[in-house]
């Protein structure tokens, strides 16, 4: 289950999305497996380009993939099987050959983990080039306005 919205206590535009642990997440002992935040991760990343206009769908259409090339989590607390979790993801750097992304991961208000991920982007060969103007600008517009 997602949902995208304000973020509690964040000026204006700043946005989050909320998710639930699905069982098919957890291990044995009914905690969220750390490779779940992964894609936790991707699905806040790509709703938050949505929200502000931009499609990641139509940026792989037309030949530009974000390759992540680091990604860092930070677990502070354990997250169990069908609890509610809201992801903050921010916008930190862009670059032609590299953006990069902080995220907030959050159960009623506490802080359970942090991360980072960069990504260098890549053509449909899978060789790093440069984000064209058509993405770049908005990006560069949105590290200026975007809380």
């Amino acid at each position: 289950m997602l949902a995208y919205g304000h973020a509690a206590g964040s000026p204006g535009a700043a946005r989050q999305m909320k998710l639930r642990v699905r069982f098919a997440e957890t291990d044995q002992m009914g905690v969220a497996h750390h490779s779940a935040y992964v894609v936790w991760l991707e699905a806040a990343r790509v709703e938050w380009l949505r929200r502000r206009g931009l499609s990641y769908r139509e940026m792989e259409e037309a030949g530009l993939s974000l390759a992540v090339s680091r990604l860092e989590v930070t677990y502070r607390a354990a997250v169990y099987f069908d609890d509610e979790l809201t992801l903050v993801p921010r916008l930190e750097s862009v670059r032609s050959r590299r953006v990069a992304y902080s995220y907030r991961v959050e159960r009623d208000g506490l802080l359970v983990a942090t991360a980072v991920t960069e990504h260098v982007p890549t053509d449909r060969s899978g060789r790093a080039t440069t984000v064209p103007a058509r993405w770049l600008e908005p990006m560069l517009d949105l590290l200026a306005n975007d809380p």
